[in-house]
């Protein structure tokens, strides 16, 4: 095919200038704005852009020392000697987790050990008296607390508990046992401690709980019982009245663990209803009939005399509805108020348990012309004392309630108060009641119920009943 003249002559004058690096016009790489010229002092060459700054988690400056220690000139044969070298760390509320970093290895076991041996790790006590707040966290070290702080202690004992193996476990058992009685709010110690002792060892581990139970770490103890066999649990139940095992088990598979605990006194009332109701369940579902086992019955009746109001009520009112009815909540004949207020301590808990069709047992204990009460309400916001009594945050109201329509008022909050009675006043958290007893010559009736709102903290000394 023929080329055209024109065509040749332009690709050869094209040719030179592409060799050189400059390109024609119509070719720029980058071509300037409509608007721009190329003398015009706006138009300048990108800078290249500056270097990202550096991570500063991957490029952290080297650590500063904090202790100028040799650690292969220190020879801990010892507590005494591991003591000393504490001594030396110095560690405080401020700097302890960076000092202990730069520990080595073999320097661990030692120090570990000397802190477990030396105990003292109680930082926040439980709280006490009326209107003490209870504690819910363990205090944290001040930053300038030292070794022998307790609040800087706990810290160091659990650094120490993962510095320890499974060998370790018979030179710091006692160390365990002495963490595991440590009251609430403490209990990252005292999981730490129980964790420490393998699984397989259940003797110990059964152990640490018991004495954990006893000091109130009812939570964790219950949460630390699944990796434990029929054997320790029925121990738990059985030697340390730790109820939660109770419920792992059954009343068909342990019947006579089942019947002890109903009249076992160290353990929960809630742990010793609900035995019976297990039990009662397992007779009807064996029997198919409404008669109870021997032994169950001779354990029910044992239990309307425990001391425990609740537990009493619920065997009395098992008896009753199998057919048994002598131990059904009467008004006892004497003028005693002790024995008045274990009759209506147990009479609240009864009626706790009757059915909404079932006659209320208040009725019997009442006077003919009824039963007074009087309801004293708390308004913290009240500026009106409309009753006269001087308190404008409290308002009084009075009725005359008859004979056959008594019930005992704010029944789930009364058998609560009736575990903290003082002559006859009992105190739930929200509420007192005082009762007054119309007495006539050996015996006495139910007169008069007074219910009174508590204020948000009272302690006992404004609470003492009036002369």
């Amino acid at each position: 095919m023929d080329v055209p003249p024109s065509l040749v002559f332009t690709a050869l004058a094209i040719a030179p200038l592409i060799a050189c690096g400059g390109a024609p016009p119509g070719l720029a790489r980058s071509p300037l704005p409509p608007e721009a010229s190329p003398g015009d002092p706006k138009i300048t060459e990108a800078a290249p852009p500056d270097p990202r700054p550096l991570d500063p988690d991957l490029h952290r400056p080297p650590r500063r020392k904090l202790l100028d220690i040799d650690w292969a000139q220190v020879a801990l044969t010892d507590d005494a000697a591991a003591v000393a070298v504490w001594r030396r760390i110095a560690p405080t509320g401020a700097d302890w987790d960076d000092k202990l970093q730069e520990v080595p290895a073999q320097a661990a076991r030692p120090l570990a050990l000397a802190v477990l041996h030396g105990g003292r790790f109680l930082c926040t006590p439980p709280a006490t008296g009326d209107c003490a707040r209870p504690a819910y966290d363990v205090d944290a070290p001040a930053e300038t607390a030292g070794f022998d702080d307790p609040c800087l202690r706990r810290l160091l004992a659990l650094w120490s508990l993962d510095q320890l193996e499974a060998s370790d476990l018979p030179v710091i058992q006692d160390a365990l046992l002495a963490i595991a009685q440590l009251p609430p709010p403490e209990s990252q110690l005292v999981e730490a401690a129980i964790r420490a002792v393998p699984e397989t060892d259940q003797d110990t581990r059964l152990g640490l709980l018991a004495r954990a139970w006893r000091a109130g770490q009812r939570e964790l103890v219950g949460g630390a019982l699944g990796g434990f066999d029929e054997s320790h649990l029925v121990a738990a139940v059985r030697d340390h009245h730790i109820d939660p095992a109770l419920e792992i088990l059954s009343a068909e598979g342990d019947r006579a663990l089942y019947l002890a605990a109903v009249n076992d006194d160290a353990l929960a009332p809630r742990a010793r209803t609900a035995a019976i109701g297990d039990l009662i369940a397992l007779a009807a579902a064996s029997a198919g009939d409404d008669r109870l086992p021997a032994d169950l019955a001779a354990a029910l009746v044992t239990a309307t005399r425990t001391k425990d109001c609740s537990v009493a009520a619920a065997a009395a009112h098992a008896l009753a509805v199998h057919g048994d009815r002598r131990f059904v909540p009467r008004r006892p004949r004497t003028a005693s108020t002790p024995l008045l207020m274990r009759a209506v301590c147990v009479l609240a808990s009864y009626e706790a348990l009757l059915g909404n069709d079932q006659p209320s047992l208040v009725p019997d204990y009442v006077p003919a012309r009824g039963l007074e009460r009087m309801t004293i309400s708390y308004d913290p916001l009240s500026e009106d004392d409309a009753d006269g009594d001087g308190d404008p945050h409290t308002s009084h109201t009075a009725e005359l309630v008859p004979r056959a329509e008594a019930m005992l008022p704010e029944i789930e909050d009364l058998v609560r108060a009736m575990q903290h009675c003082t002559g006859a006043i009992c105190v739930s958290d929200d509420r007192e009641f005082r009762f007054v007893w119309q007495r006539s010559g050996g015996s006495a009736l139910l007169a008069r119920i007074e219910i009174a709102d508590r204020p948000p903290c009272t302690p006992a000394a404004q609470r003492a009943p009036k002369p």
